[in-house]
């Protein structure tokens, strides 16, 4: 609600043709459907046009092996995309703040994640989708939803402490403490910047995306930064990963890595039947045969 009203109140400024989406994951009966109800209310208030798509997101974690979370984040991910097409629309904003930041950075830590997910959510991203209000704390966000009487809606699954975010959640108290966290992340994101930068300048024309295979220049990736190392081993790996899932757990990822800074030959098969190997000056990442024949298959 705050991000779609404040949207709507620098929209005469800053020329942006505005439309209202909202994704309905299957979840919650009737409180979902009020929830629709109660955006469809505030867009036609604020006479924009309204999109909403139905998912089930306990379908698509069951068919995909996903954690909940992961299966809401990516069926509302491809509604999204599929109504900013109907609207006509060349960016997506949502609603993530400062506090998200942090709790993405926390579980990244308790999963060994890289630099990328330890910076929590990107403001721009290459696909269109922008986050506005990374800087800002829900305290904020909710003075400024009173100080305009603007409703909003709590949603009740908040308090389900069956998912990772929401016992996470419990634990994060006291201002100062999210202060220093909040720091914390802002850093990692200007350093993931610059990670960033150098490996399209140096590393990225060193990597070939064929069909069914990555292949690098195994002394490029020997003799980067281990930082670079880590995005090109997840680089290499991203096209074989399974929908909503890593292509390989942290400790897979660190152990390539290693690896690959030794300068020697090796094959290594991660658990998500992804098989790297080197030999020689070439890095090959590709399917492991087993589970290409069962994609081919599918």
């Amino acid at each position: 609600m705050a991000l779609l009203h404040a949207a709507a109140e620098v929209a005469g400024s800053t020329g942006w043709a505005l439309s209202v989406a909202h994704v309905h994951h299957g979840w919650r009966g009737r409180d979902a459907d009020r929830d629709l109800l109660f955006v469809a209310g505030h867009a036609r208030r604020l006479g924009l046009p309204f999109f909403h798509r139905r998912r089930d997101a306990r379908a698509e974690a069951r068919r995909l092996g996903l954690s909940p979370e992961a299966a809401a984040r990516r069926v509302r991910y491809e509604a999204l995309f599929e109504m900013a097409r109907e609207a006509g629309a060349s960016r997506i904003a949502t609603a993530h703040q400062r506090d998200d930041c942090i709790e993405t950075h926390l579980l990244a830590r308790r999963r060994r994640g890289g630099l990328a997910s330890l910076a929590g959510p990107r403001e721009n991203r290459a696909d269109g989708v922008v986050r506005p209000l990374l800087g800002v704390s829900r305290r904020e966000i909710l003075e400024f939803l009173r100080s305009r009487g603007i409703t909003w809606r709590r949603d009740s699954s908040n308090g389900d402490l069956r998912l990772d975010r929401n016992r996470l959640r419990r634990e994060l108290a006291g201002e100062e403490k999210l202060e220093a966290l909040a720091r914390r992340v802002e850093r990692l994101a200007r350093r993931r910047e610059r990670v960033e930068r150098s490996f399209e300048d140096a590393v990225r024309p060193a990597i070939a995306f064929g069909r069914n295979v990555v292949i690098a220049a195994a002394p490029v990736l020997e003799n980067t930064p281990a930082e670079l190392r880590r995005k090109a081993v997840l680089e290499c790996a991203l096209p074989f990963a399974a929908p909503g899932k890593a292509p390989c757990t942290g400790n897979e990822r660190e152990q390539i890595v290693a690896l690959l800074a030794r300068g020697r030959d090796f094959r290594f098969e991660a658990g998500r039947r992804i098989r790297f190997r080197r030999r020689g000056d070439r890095f090959s990442v590709r399917l492991a045969p087993a589970a290409a024949k069962k994609g081919h298959k599918g």
